[in-house]
């Protein structure tokens, strides 16, 4: 958990800037689509190096994500990256603390969940 907090620290601009251009018509479909599964990829439980191999379970995680969001930057078009840049100054922490008041609840969520099946 430390570490997906970490990265999320190390890339919440890009990410928040992402989640604005992605709302944009003139996003490439491709960011579109490779924008949700970065995501996914940052709480999947699967890697492409197990977490279980000393090290590089955890290398691999700090390098692929940071090279995605990157990577996904960088395909956006001019106008759609300064847009994604104003709102993202203009909103970024109200999207970071709707995002975590989210997590928080499914947390909560799984945690009743668990409960209620065990008990």
């Amino acid at each position: 958990m430390l570490r997906f907090l970490v990265l999320l620290r190390s890339l919440r601009h890009d990410l928040v800037l992402l989640f604005f251009a992605t709302l944009r018509r003139d996003t490439p479909p491709a960011v579109k689509f490779l924008f949700p599964l970065t995501l996914l990829y940052l709480i999947s439980p699967v890697d492409l190096v197990p977490d279980t191999v000393p090290l590089l379970g955890v290398v691999d995680d700090m390098i692929v994500l940071p090279a995605a969001t990157s990577l996904l930057v960088r395909m956006l078009p001019a106008q759609a990256r300064a847009e994604g840049e104003r709102s993202a100054a203009h909103y970024g922490t109200l999207v970071l603390a709707a995002a975590s008041i989210v997590l928080v609840l499914w947390l909560v969520l799984i945690v009743w969940a668990l409960y209620k099946v065990f008990s």
